[in-house]
């Protein structure tokens, strides 16, 4: 609860003056200690960043960029760092998806992309890099790990939240100041259309979440307009909660209250058993997989391009 409370308390919208300064001297220590990635990645790598103490929208930019290289027929690897997953020493692939073995955002990649998209997680982000080109992938995307002075790459990608505050913490969500943006070669504004979105000098591409479908606790796939004039119960333990249930809002749901916990919370058993049944549960993509066994429908979404679309095309190795 404590990780909760904290985490929205780094979105709240107006910050004491102390916030405000101390934001101010983490920033300046940050621009100083932000390292600079040196050395040549065994393949073409992307590396898929944010500023900001998760809730960007990261992972499912990283799953927009992989698929889209795959279906242009590349051999492709995606790298994180298996947050929330069991420590791993060594560089492993992801078989057979497990949230509390290999991380939550690891686990959903697996299990929503094809086959021919490898997912591979370890702690040190250059060796895992360095595993998937032997294992033969010609284009590797690294998800997280902006500044990560020991990955390789051959092009960083910022991706920031255009609803999202953008002071240094503990004034705001970023744990590292906006004109860092610089030291990237491509600045990714997204949810450019969530309540609250702002524009973002510097941004060459622009993109939103779109409802794909909803999956019931049967399997069953179901319309997203499903959800229109509904009453239900948000369920999430993700960056921003407050966007994902902003979503369910515009799809027409109406929220009775719901549960909110901490990024990567790991769900117990009796924690579940204790919430109402008498309205249907909604749960975000990734979180589902740290609820296997729990009875909430799934909504699943996929990332739109707005603008710069050739700059994505470039991005995922399909032109030049």
């Amino acid at each position: 609860m404590s990780r909760h409370l904290a985490q929205r308390w780094l979105h709240r919208a107006r910050p004491g003056w102390a916030s405000r300064a101390l934001g101010r001297a983490v920033a300046a220590g940050g621009r100083l200690l932000a390292a600079r990635p040196e050395g040549a990645p065994p393949a073409p790598t992307v590396v898929v960043g944010g500023l900001a103490f998760g809730g960007a929208g990261r992972t499912p930019i990283v799953a927009h960029l992989a698929a889209r290289a795959a279906a242009a027929g590349a051999t492709v690897a995606i790298v994180g760092h298996g947050y929330g997953g069991r420590a791993v020493a060594a560089p492993r692939r992801v078989e057979r998806p497990e949230a509390g073995r290999d991380g939550d955002e690891a686990a959903w990649l697996r299990r929503v992309l094809p086959s021919g998209v490898s997912v591979w997680v370890g702690a040190d982000r250059g060796a895992v890099v360095g595993a998937a080109a032997a294992a033969g992938a010609e284009r590797i995307f690294v998800d997280g790990g902006l500044f990560d002075g020991g990955c390789p790459r051959s092009t960083t990608v910022a991706v920031v939240d255009a609803a999202a505050g953008r002071r240094v913490a503990p004034a705001g969500p970023l744990r590292l100041p906006l004109d860092l943006l610089d030291r990237a070669d491509v600045v990714w504004l997204h949810r450019v259309d969530a309540p609250g979105a702002r524009p973002l000098d510097g941004a060459r591409v622009e993109s939103v979440l779109r409802p794909r479908c909803l999956v019931a606790p049967s399997g069953a796939s179901l319309p997203a307009a499903w959800l229109s004039g509904r009453r239900v119960r948000a369920l999430s333990a993700i960056g921003r909660p407050s966007a994902f249930e902003a979503t369910l809002r515009s799809l027409g749901a109406e929220l009775a209250p719901g549960l909110r916990r901490a990024d990567h919370h790991r769900f117990g058993s009796r924690e579940l058993a204790r919430l109402p049944t008498d309205l249907p549960w909604i749960t975000t993509a990734k979180d589902a997989e740290r609820l296997r066994g729990f009875p909430a429908y799934v909504l699943h979404v996929e990332v739109e391009v707005v603008a710069g679309a050739a700059l994505v095309e470039v991005l995922a190795g399909v032109r030049r």
